[in-house]
């Protein structure tokens, strides 16, 4: 055995008895004497407790007493917890905090576990002391005390009440319950001393009680009050009559004292109807309740030399009488457009009155309008519903309503109906609405705080109606500004919110939001059309949703359009209904999505359209191209028409008339061969050659002609013999042919055939070339001799005529492509210079004086720099050359 201060030790000898197995030899071996201990221990404080082997055992079972291991409640506790020696092992607890426990020894015998011994462990708490202490005498029935326990001791406790009374006997109450205990009649004593104790004991210690001394009478206590009844008093609707008998239970000669409490019906508070006045007798009125309105009433009593309170007597119920009402109706309109005479349905409503403010039932409701303009006309109504509909005229209109019981009528409710046109003061900045639990809250900011309240109205808000019947609406007091709308609202639907401020009876501007309960995606997307097609760009438009099928707020709009070659998306604002696709690819087919989104998703329609092969801006180029060339021909044609005689002069200029110059005189006289024989006039020969047909020649003038005249020889061949002057004319018509290139000189020529009906049959005209067709054109003048000098040209050309011919039409494209005059292209001049067309001759040559029909050879060596003009005449080609020449 082993002890110590701190722990409690437990000696188990442990008979062990191996009857479920068998040891070797076969032998069973019984052992005895077991010693079974169950312990109380204090909570939380420490445990030791040894389970020991007899010696024959551990001879027996070859084991000794390290073989043993401990459990607490099927839990293996560590083995640094074990003291052993050969036949006792011990464990040491610490803080055991368990109620209630089971710690179990076992042993290993040839590897099988055996229990040798099962403790049971109750932890828990000493008693304390017992309070409060009272007691009560209840006639003819029992004598009880109650009293406080104080705290939980987790183990079984017993509680006894003593009493104590001079020359008797002390009784003594054993308590089934923690804190009461009964003595029953007849084991009453009515004495005037008594000492009462109440004693708690349990496993763990003994506690007394502070001893009671009382006074036995005055302990008794009485029944409660019977047959409490309560009843309303006519014309007094803010109080109640309560009635009561006297309880049954009542000891001789006590007189009663009584106590009332009461409370509205379904409330949880009791109100004392006095505080210090007595009642003592059996009825009591009780004042400032409200009218119309059940009341719950109970009574006790007590002796006036007692001091315990009887029970409450069982509940009575009453309702107060009616009285006026208390608050006027709480009241709005709804007010729609007025025909073309200004008459409009003014459609009244207002709020059943609290019941708390009814003070009775509502018989009905009175309803007066009264014309502003005109108090002499009113109108008067009555009604039992909470709505009431009437026709005003165009002028401001007062209307009352008030609502009326048995006892009489509410005050008046007054709204005023501004006149066509009125409107009243706006003070609400701003609304908010948000969904909250399950409702909408609406919140708001005023300029100035309203004297009569607000007034918050709600209706569906739809495409053709932006506030659609019915129309609900809610009051709320001027201090606040922010409320829970009081409605059954629907998901998915859009109400439109408004608050006005009532200054007095006069509402102001509203301030209106629109808002859902709760929102979702819509049911279908945008309507979508392709306004116009370009080449690289397409306007695409859509419009909104209809309000009933969007199902929430949208948010934006995303346009997704595709081709075969790419994919690209833009992403709008919820008030934009058309947009401008650019930068598309021409004659390309394109898939167009417009997806409407709202916080929970979006939905979307289709359309497919394909751009144009040409754009706009082709055709705005074509058509602008077309425009100008247009403008410019419509420009040229003008232009030429105000200078066709300009144009007339440069493409189809004026030739001379051959017959009509002086130089047919002056081949007339000259005549050397008929007329029908070609003539070639040389500048230094003199001949008379007689024609018709005239080409002119620029010549150059001295070493330029010798160039020309000698390559015009080698070309020909070489010249038989010094011509006379006549034929050296002849031989320099033959290289006048080879100057009528273009890059020369400016040649005419004119066949006969063309000018035939000019020039009079087989004669010339004696008269000479007039001066202004020597003003006109140089081209008209008939020169007769050249400028070149004699005594360079003397040289002799003997020339085939045909030849000669030929080599004049081959080296003139004139006389090839037409048989009129043409001026040929400007050809330079000897010197450098260009000499356009005929009129390019020097000034002084156009001042010549007037023909005589002879040729002044030295009218032209005064210029040796400037060229000459000559005229050569031909034939047809049937002409021959004169072999003269």
């Amino acid at each position: 055995m082993f002890t110590t201060e701190k722990t409690v030790f437990a000696w188990a000898w442990v008979i062990f008895a191996i009857s479920s197995f068998i040891i070797e030899g076969g032998l069973p071996l019984l052992c005895h004497d077991v010693d079974y201990t169950s312990k109380v221990v204090k909570l939380r404080s420490s445990l030791s407790l040894a389970c020991a082997l007899r010696r024959e055992c551990i001879e027996s079972i070859d084991a000794n007493a390290s073989h043993i291991y401990w459990k607490l409640n099927d839990t293996k506790i560590p083995q640094e917890q074990y003291h052993f020696n050969d036949t006792v092992s011990r464990v040491a607890l610490n803080h055991f905090d368990a109620v209630k426990g089971y710690l179990t020894c076992h042993i290993n015998i040839k590897g099988a576990p055996n229990v040798l011994h099962r403790f049971t462990i109750k932890a828990g708490l000493p008693p304390e002391k017992p309070t409060n202490i009272s007691c009560v005498t209840y006639w003819e029935k029992n004598f009880t005390c109650f009293w406080d326990q104080g705290h939980e001791t987790y183990i079984e406790t017993n509680f006894t009440l003593i009493r104590i009374i001079k020359s008797l006997p002390n009784a003594s109450c054993v308590s089934l319950k923690k804190n009461t205990c009964s003595f029953i009649f007849p084991d009453i004593y009515i004495v005037k001393r008594q000492k009462i104790i109440v004693m708690a004991e349990n496993a763990l210690g003994k506690v007394w009680s502070d001893p009671l001394d009382l006074d036995t009478y005055q302990t008794f206590t009485t029944g409660p009050p019977q047959n409490v009844r309560v009843h309303s008093i006519q014309g007094q609707g803010r109080s109640l009559l309560v009635t009561w008998r006297n309880p049954i239970e009542l000891a001789p000669d006590i007189q009663l004292v009584y106590n009332i409490q009461y409370q509205m019906v379904g409330a949880s508070k009791w109100i004392q109807a006095t505080e210090k006045e007595e009642i003592i007798n059996h009825s009591f009125v009780i004042t400032n309740l409200k009218p119309f309105t059940n009341y719950t009433v109970a009574v006790r009593c007590i002796g006036k030399h007692q001091i315990n309170w009887s029970d409450w007597s069982s509940k009575g119920t009453g309702l107060t009488s009616e009285a006026k009402p208390l608050a006027a109706p709480k009241l709005w309109r709804q007010i729609k457009n007025p025909d073309s005479q200004g008459i409009r349905e003014v459609h009244l409503q207002w709020k059943a009155l609290n019941k708390s403010k009814t003070n009775g039932i509502i018989l009905g409701y009175r309803i007066w309008s009264e014309n502003q303009c005109d108090q002499t006309l009113t109108q008067q109504d009555n009604t039992t519903s909470l709505n009431y509909s009437l026709l005003l005229t165009r002028e401001a209109h007062v209307l009352t309503v008030v609502a009326y019981n048995s006892v009489g009528d509410s005050p008046k409710a007054t709204l005023i109906i501004p006149a066509i046109n009125q409107t009243g003061p706006t003070s609400i900045l701003y609304v908010k609405v948000t969904s909250q639990n399950h409702q909408l809250l609406a919140q708001w900011k005023t300029l100035k705080q309203p004297d009569n309240g607000y007034i918050i109205e709600w209706c569906l808000f739809l495409d053709t109606n932006p506030c659609a019947e019915p129309l609900h609406w809610q009051y709320e007091e001027s201090m606040t500004e922010m409320a829970y709308l009081h409605g059954d609202f629907l998901p998915f639907v859009c109400y439109n919110i408004s608050v006005y401020a009532m200054s007095g009876n006069i509402p102001g501007n509203p301030c209106s939001k629109l808002a859902y309960l709760q929102q979702s995606y819509p049911t279908e997307g945008p309507s979508v059309v392709t306004h116009e097609t370009k080449g690289t760009e397409a306007i695409i438009k859509w419009q909104a949703i209809p309000v009933e099928k969007r199902r929430g707020f949208i948010t934006n709009y995303t346009i997704f359009y595709t081709s075969a070659k790419d994919e690209n998306a833009v992403t709008l604002k919820p008030n934009v209904f058309e947009y401008t696709l650019k930068s598309l690819q021409k004659n390309t087919e394109y898939s167009v999505y417009v997806m409407a989104s709202t916080v929970k998703g979006g939905t979307n329609s289709s359309l497919i359209f394909r751009t144009n092969a040409i754009g706009s801006e082709d055709i705005v180029m074509i058509v602008a191209a077309i425009i100008l060339c247009f403008l410019l021909l419509i420009t040229v044609f003008i232009a030429c028409f105000k200078n066709q005689h300009r144009v007339k002069k440069h493409i189809w200029p004026e030739v001379a008339d051959p017959a009509g110059s002086s130089m047919a005189d002056w081949l007339q006289k000259h005549h050397s061969k008929n007329v029908h024989d070609l003539r070639i006039l040389y500048p230094s020969n003199n001949f008379t050659p007689d024609f018709s047909p005239v080409e002119v020649l620029c010549l150059p003038l001295e070493d330029n002609w010798n160039d020309k005249t000698s390559s015009l020889q080698t070309a020909e061949g070489e010249c038989s013999s010094t011509l006379s002057p006549q034929q050296q004319n002849v031989t320099n018509g033959a290289e006048m042919a080879g100057l009528l290139q273009p890059t020369d000189m400016d040649a005419y020529t004119v066949l006969e055939e063309s000018y035939r009906s000019q020039v009079p049959d087989n004669r010339l005209s004696e008269e000479p070339l007039p001066s202004s067709s020597l003003e006109t054109s140089a081209g008209d003048q008939v020169i007769g001799q050249n400028i070149c000098d004699e005594e360079e040209n003397g040289w002799e050309l003997n020339i085939n005529e045909d030849d000669l011919l030929q080599q004049i039409i081959k080296v003139s494209s004139y006389l090839k492509s037409s048989l009129n005059a043409r001026e040929l292209r400007d050809a330079p001049s000897p010197d450098g210079t260009i000499n356009s067309g005929y009129g390019n001759c020097s000034q002084e040559d156009m001042a010549k004086p007037k023909d005589t029909g002879t040729l002044d050879q030295n009218q032209y060596n005064n210029h040796p720099d400037k060229p000459m003009q000559t005229y050569i005449t031909l034939e047809l080609l049937g002409l021959r050359l004169n072999k003269r020449m």
